[in-house]
């Protein structure tokens, strides 16, 4: 899926639906400090900096983004597989 170590992602929601998002899960264990999140995979972690808000505009439909600045740098490939689609499961519309 990502093969780099350090990249960014744009997802469709806003800063405030991705805290509400990640309070509301129980799978992903992390801690928070200022605009960065730490997940734990095992031992290892992954930092997820929140930056910038912005709006996507689908004709008179305003949708909002939210970039999202992962590094997985002490992650193997397998672990950062698995730890990336859980993400996008957990903040996916509906995903549980």
């Amino acid at each position: 899926m990502f093969k780099e170590k350090c990249f960014s992602l744009e997802m469709g929601l806003s800063k405030t639906d991705f805290i509400d998002q990640l309070e509301s899960q129980d799978k992903l264990l992390y801690t928070q400090k200022k605009a960065a999140w730490c997940f734990f995979v095992g031992d290892k972690s992954v930092t997820v900096h929140l930056m910038a808000e912005g709006v996507r505009q689908f004709g008179s439909t305003a949708l909002p983004t939210l970039t999202l600045k992962f590094d997985c740098s002490a992650l193997d490939d397998t672990e950062q597989s698995a730890f990336i689609k859980l993400f996008m499961l957990k903040f996916q519309r509906g995903g549980a």
